[in-house]
């Protein structure tokens, strides 16, 4: 964990914005997932088994359940729900360790396409299994789906909102995508709402990567319970200060004097910057000086070793008069993050662009974007090696996207790389 701010200077009388960032990076697992003191996990697989989910694309979804099978431990639970026009709960939510594997496997292993789309119906009662875990056992639901909703409720904002309200009891929605015929409104409204991640799988074998690379994901947490505590010091302790998350996090709350978060957990190796604004104003009648800003504590624990991990960092502000102010030199790796979360607009006008049919404008506005942080890298001097890195990824996207031809694959291509950023997830194409 390491913590860095933006500027350090903050302007007498009047409230000042800059950003504190904090660099996770989860410890790399051993080679053995035995190996990792991991907390019982619950995994919900919402399977579409309609007929379009024939070619080969059900046969994926169902060796990948299989697979997944044999890496779950004794006290993990399973659940199976598969879905066309009625839902059917092949394997009810079960502790591993309870149930008939070989039979689990024979049904799975039986199951054929056929039927139209209810997702609603068949996500509803993937939320009932999921609702069944212990508690203190998170539940994720990993919907699978090829084609358009078209029975049951189809609006993506009544989806998200079921989504949204499962989070509450700790249940993560991720949905996967295949082919080019799913609709990628609801899948990216119900992960984006689900706290979970949204996978656009055009091609067979980026279904596959995709959905290994989610349970990979799951099952090598490295870094768990991350939670930070942000305390304002009593020099900006009045209404014109704030604390503001500016990505999605699992929980953050601020009351006035200090913010609470939970960030989850991270797999193995997995590397998050978590960026949050504050604005500073400090209380009347304090002159030019050095004061404390704020003091952050956090903790988390490394499942590899089992140790319970914390550690605290005082931040300190130069107080400036108004009239003196000279402009700071900022932190270029928090300039890079603030500037790559404001791009999530550029991306959700190009979609609003591409649905209107003003694709030309569309392509412009993102081929602006990859430009735009092409240059800003080379004048950024002081990035980092992990933040250029991370700007070089998003400006490859911008312009792959500009450069496609097929307007519904950009579509479903940009919504996937938007839900990445919002929670900072590596693209797992990008993975050896």
């Amino acid at each position: 964990m390491k913590i860095k701010i933006e500027h350090n200077q903050v302007k007498i009388g009047e409230p000042t914005s800059l950003g504190l960032m904090l660099e996770l990076t989860a410890p790399t697992a051993p080679v053995t997932e035995q190996d990792i003191a991991r907390k019982a996990k619950s995994i919900v697989f919402v399977i579409d088994r309609s007929g379009s989910m024939g070619g080969g694309r059900l046969e994926m979804v169902k060796n990948t359940v299989l697979d997944t099978l044999a890496r779950l431990n004794r006290d993990d639970y399973l659940a199976v729900v598969t879905f066309d026009d009625n839902p059917i709960i092949e394997v009810p939510l079960t502790k591993i360790g309870e149930l008939n594997l070989g039979r689990v496997r024979e049904h799975i292993a039986a199951l054929q396409p056929g039927g139209s789309t209810n997702l609603e119906i068949g996500y509803r009662f993937g939320l009932a299994q999921a609702s069944n875990a212990p508690e203190g056992v998170e539940s994720t639901l990993i919907l699978l789906s090829d084609g358009e909703a078209n029975a049951g409720v189809v609006d993506p904002e009544a989806l998200g909102q079921l989504a949204a309200a499962a989070t509450e009891h700790y249940v993560t929605t991720t949905t996967l995508g295949i082919g080019a015929g799913y609709d990628e409104t609801i899948l990216d409204s119900m992960a984006d709402s689900g706290n979970g991640n949204h996978i656009a799988a055009l091609e067979l074998p980026e279904a596959v990567r995709g959905l290994q690379a989610e349970i990979d994901d799951l099952l090598m947490k490295t870094m768990t319970d991350v939670k930070v505590r942000i305390n304002l010091s009593q020099t900006f302790l009045n209404t014109g200060s704030q604390i503001r998350k500016v990505r999605h996090m699992r929980k953050f709350r601020f009351d006035g004097t200090f913010a609470e978060i939970e960030l989850g957990d991270l797999s193995s190796g997995e590397e998050k910057n978590v960026v949050f604004e504050l604005k500073l104003q400090p209380l009347e009648g304090v002159g030019p000086s050095t004061q404390h800003a704020c003091f952050v504590t956090w903790e988390y624990t490394n499942a590899i070793t089992g140790e319970k991990v914390s550690g605290s960092q005082e931040i300190d502000v130069e107080l400036v008069n108004p009239q003196e102010w000279v402009e700071p030199a900022r932190d270029e790796d928090i300039v890079a993050e603030l500037k790559s979360i404001r791009l999530q607009d550029l991306r959700d006008q190009a979609l609003a662009l591409y649905q209107a049919g003003r694709e030309a404008e569309a392509d412009a506005l993102l081929k602006a974007a990859g430009e735009d942080l092409e240059l800003f890298m080379q004048n950024a001097l002081y990035l980092s090696d992990r933040g250029r890195s991370r700007m070089m990824s998003q400006a490859m996207d911008f312009g792959t996207f500009a450069d496609m031809r097929d307007s519904n694959e950009k579509q479903k291509r940009i919504r996937e790389s938007r839900s990445r950023v919002n929670r900072d997830k590596p693209d797992f194409r990008e993975k050896p």
